[in-house]
């Protein structure tokens, strides 16, 4: 075979991988805005919808579950210093005691030394990372309420940014490119925040800067070509799995569910029993806690909303 053989057929196969990878390059784009759509827009809405729905109930529920935890703790920390100062043999018993002396033990004169600041400082620390979650999860109940609302008064059309996001995504996304360069992979990471944001001038901003830019390496020679195809394969099987994960786990899964009016009244109606109950449970052992108080003359109070 002549020297012209080998180049024209290197030259054919090396069109077919073009053709191969142009393909794979639209499939992988695709699959790529989906996840990205899935998770920003669909997710978020289902999130959004379900915190509409429910969320303020169950993050008063967890918040009344600890205050309860707290107020419990407090209870057993109270008694267990109280006890400890009962066993001391320096302190005499009620009964070799004058009777004036007894009533005097009893004013908030003399009351015990228990340190009320101390085991305030350590239901904070013993209840730091539950109250962190909670905290966690009210704020995010809260964002997506009010981003409900401001979507609601802007009324924004999310087409144009889907369409230039799109675009973003098969030009430079980093997934697409044989060897991708830090200031690429900055570029496109730039269009997804904004894509995240929902911030349509700072993708169109973007999107000028990655139409002016130059890829910096593109497949020349057969092995290249055969590199970039098998990237682009291994990385739609890798995107098909992401999605499969997304559309099979919350919140997308709760998306029928959400849909149902008689399920969601049925499960509302739960939660709100579960408040009034946990409320309750609350107001009975708080007041079990202020009279432990005055039973021992302690007239700190304690905040136990304090770190929430």
């Amino acid at each position: 075979m002549t020297d012209t053989q080998n180049n024209t057929g290197d030259e054919e196969y090396i069109n077919s991988l073009k053709d191969e990878i142009s393909y794979l390059k639209e499939v992988l784009a695709s699959k790529l805005f989906e996840e990205d759509h899935l998770l920003n827009f669909t997710c978020r809405e289902i999130e959004t919808d379900y915190a509409l729905k429910f969320g303020v109930y169950k993050y008063k529920i967890k918040e009344y579950k600890l205050k309860i935890k707290k107020t419990k703790r407090t209870i057993e920390l109270i008694n267990k210093m109280a006890n400890k100062q009962k066993s001391n043999p320096f302190n005499k018993d009620n009964e070799d005691l004058e009777e004036n002396q007894i009533k005097i033990n009893r004013t908030k004169i003399n009351k015990p030394k228990i340190n009320m600041s101390e085991i305030e400082k350590h239901i904070e620390n013993e209840f730091k990372e539950e109250a962190l979650e909670l905290e966690t999860e009210t704020a995010k109940v809260n964002i997506l309420i009010e981003e409900h609302k401001n979507n609601l008064t802007e009324k924004q059309d999310f087409k144009e940014l889907d369409l230039i996001y799109k675009d973003c995504i098969k030009k430079i996304h980093p997934d697409l490119l044989l060897e991708p360069t830090s200031f690429e992979e900055n570029l496109f990471y730039n269009s997804k925040e904004a894509y995240e944001d929902r911030d349509i001038d700072e993708l169109r901003s973007t999107h000028n800067l990655i139409n002016i830019h130059k890829i910096n390496k593109i497949p020349s020679t057969v092995e290249e070509f055969e590199e970039l195809r098998n990237k682009l394969e291994i990385n739609i099987e890798l995107e098909e799995n992401e999605i499969s994960q997304i559309i099979n786990s919350k919140p997308y899964t709760q998306q029928k569910f959400l849909l149902d009016t008689k399920k969601v009244n049925s499960y509302r109606e739960g939660l709100v029993t579960s408040l009034l109950e946990v409320e309750k449970e609350y107001i009975k052992i708080n007041k079990k806690l202020t009279e432990l108080k005055k039973e021992n003359n302690l007239s700190y109070r304690l905040d136990l909303t304090k770190g929430k």
